[in-house]
């Protein structure tokens, strides 16, 4: 993908993906994402991860994903 984030279903998948080869480690796998950020994220606003305490991660939805999600309500 183009923007390097990926699609798994358990936190051992993370291992199987071809960038992580040279990494260490992985923060914490817990679900961070609750109601409030998935309404955001719905109507277009982004998320700033600052959990690693060195980067920014934004996170935001393409506007076809908002759409995608909002036919499957």
């Amino acid at each position: 993908m183009e923007n390097s984030i990926y699609i798994v279903d358990e936190k051992d998948e993370v291992w199987d993906i071809g960038e992580t080869s040279g990494m260490c480690g992985m923060f914490s796998s817990k679900p961070n994402i609750g109601p409030n950020e998935v309404s955001a994220l719905l109507s277009g606003k982004a998320l700033v991860d600052l959990s690693d305490g060195e980067y920014i991660h934004w996170i935001q939805l393409i506007p076809d994903a908002i759409k995608t999600a909002k036919l499957q309500q």
